[in-house]
């Protein structure tokens, strides 16, 4: 794939396919909260507005959806972000058994 000089038609192959927009708010929390985008220097707004079009998806108010994730009454308020931290877990556990396997 190459996306030189076709900014707006790569942004239609990648839609978020998290379970919901709440999914994505809780990403964009934690990369502006741990300061890897711009070295810290964003807003909420400006992230958002990046990733939602990014990512092909409709919503305006971010700040509502990362209210939802703080009334949270589970063990923990950031499931999806658990649920990518376990996946990835998961795939560095199997490739290494294969690679294990392989010698």
């Amino acid at each position: 794939m190459s996306y030189k000089g076709e900014h707006k038609n790569y942004l239609a192959l990648f839609i978020f396919a998290g379970i919901n927009v709440t999914d994505l708010t809780e990403l964009i929390y934690a990369l502006q909260a741990t300061g890897c985008i711009n070295n810290g220097v964003v807003t909420i707004k400006e992230l958002s507005a990046w990733l939602y079009s990014f990512f092909n998806v409709e919503a305006k108010d971010c700040y509502r959806f990362y209210v939802d994730i703080r009334r949270r009454k589970t063990v923990s308020k950031t499931v999806f972000i658990e649920k990518m931290r376990d996946a990835l877990n998961d795939k560095l556990r199997k490739d290494d058994e294969k690679e294990r396997a392989r010698r």
